[in-house]
Order: C-alpha cells, then structure tokens, then sequence
C-alpha cells in the first residue's frame, strides 16, 4: 500500500520581518479563520508585489498575501499580472479591521463569495 502525503489546499501569506508584523498578521489570520479556510505563513524577502505574487503562485488555490513591515499588504491572485491585485492596504491609511476584512476577503475568493470591501 502507498502513503500519500497529505496536501490541503491553502492561502499562503508571505511576509518579510517576523517581528514587525503581530498585530497585521493576527488579523489577516483571523479574518481567514472565521471564514474556515486553511493558510500557511511563511518569510520571505522582496517587495510587497513580489511576495503577494508568489504566494498565489505557491498556492495550490491561486490565492496569496503580501505583507510588509511597514503595514503595506497585497491581496493577489494568480491570474491577476503583477502590480494588479484585488486588495490593497498602504501604510498610514490601515486600521486593525482593514487587515481582518482583507483576510476574510481571501477566504471568500477561494469560496467564490461576494468580497467585503471598507
């Protein structure tokens, strides 16, 4: 008999300094679990299209974040071009529910349900 290895489809978010980002990170994180879809966290450098583009590219769901240490953060999918994603949050403009919202908006995509915008 052969042992498979088990593969859960996810949204992968990738960001680039694990100190800097608890509070941003909690929040994408909550808004995906509220919305029951599975994520993998992971470090990476570059900037934040790279990183979001990568991320959906790695996603076996086409769906990935960016998330930089200065607040900046990319919701993309992998049919989208660099430079062209669906959410965006610029620093000095987010707020806690902002990064929540983006989460949860992932989560729909993956479900082909009506995104949240704020």
């Amino acid at each position: 008999m052969r042992n498979y290895e088990k593969i859960i489809p996810s949204i992968i978010i990738y960001y680039d300094n694990p100190d800097m980002l608890q509070t941003p990170l909690l929040k994408i994180k909550e808004g995906l679990e509220e919305e029951g879809v599975p994520f993998e966290e992971k470090v990476l450098q570059g900037n934040v299209q790279f990183l979001a583009k990568k991320a959906a590219d790695d996603s076996r769901l086409g769906i990935g974040i960016g998330l930089l240490s200065d607040g900046t953060c990319l919701l993309q999918h992998k049919r989208m071009p660099v430079g062209s994603s669906i959410m965006k949050i610029m620093p000095g403009a987010e707020t806690k529910e902002n990064y929540r919202i983006l989460g949860s908006n992932a989560a729909r995509l993956a479900k082909n349900m009506p995104l949240k915008w704020f």
